[in-house]
């Protein structure tokens, strides 16, 4: 099943047909979660009530990714980890503890401090965090204006969410100017950091500017349509 690493992951990802396996035959780079702490479970669901009636993140993510790195080694063409991507989506202190506490279980093959080396997958938390100098996982760092181009320590992604700022924007050559200039400046400052944008419409212009601008991950909740972008913009 691993394949190529197309430079897209799967935004709520759990919402697909086949959470997991939905992204790693289309070839993407990695998938996103959201999980609650739910009667001393972590549970992936987009709200509280959704989580409730869902699977728990261990046999959704960690169960399967354990099982294809022990047989497979790395999960993409490249070597390059595939991104596990985790948002805690209230405020709760003990969610994140008991995540955190799961996932240092399994550093033999999960890399959590940004430098991967050899291991399959890397995991970086994009949502709350009780506190910016934990540095036990790494972290996101979101693109809100055009200020916001420098990560500081323990952030190993940068975040912007193309229909909050540039998509507005994007319908004039002149904002489209401004926001590529953004990214490229956070590309050339952070060159240790991956950047993504989310919410992106699948539109073949779009993505050609993005990653000619050096976004490394394309959010999408369409992996079929993504994956056909992807390939005419490679030919």
């Amino acid at each position: 099943m691993p394949g190529a690493d197309a430079p897209a992951y799967s935004h709520n990802d759990y919402l697909n047909p086949r959470p997991l396996t939905d992204a790693l035959r289309a070839g993407v780079r990695g998938v996103e979660a959201d999980v609650f702490l739910i009667d001393g479970r972590l549970r992936v669901g987009h709200d509280r009530n959704q989580a409730s009636r869902a699977g728990t993140f261990e046999a959704v993510y960690l169960q399967p990714l354990a099982a294809l790195a022990a047989r497979c080694g790395q999960l993409t063409e490249s070597g390059a980890p595939f991104l596990l991507l985790l948002e805690v989506k209230e405020a709760s202190h003990p969610a994140y503890e008991a995540l955190v506490a799961m996932l240092q279980g399994h550093e033999h093959w999960i890399a959590l401090d940004g430098v991967p080396r050899d291991r399959p997958v890397e995991v970086v938390m994009v949502g709350w965090t009780p506190a910016e100098d934990d540095a036990r996982v790494m972290r996101q760092r979101r693109i809100a204006n055009r200020g916001d181009t420098l990560a500081g320590p323990g952030v190993r992604l940068l975040s912007m969410d193309y229909g909050k700022t540039m998509g507005r924007r994007w319908r004039t050559a002149a904002g489209r100017r401004k926001w590529v200039s953004t990214l490229r400046a956070a590309r050339r400052a952070n060159p240790h950091c991956l950047l993504r944008v989310h919410n992106v419409p699948v539109e073949a212009r779009i993505y050609k500017e993005l990653l000619a601008a050096g976004v490394d991950l394309v959010g999408t909740r369409n992996l079929a349509a993504t994956r056909g972008v992807l390939e005419g913009l490679r030919r």
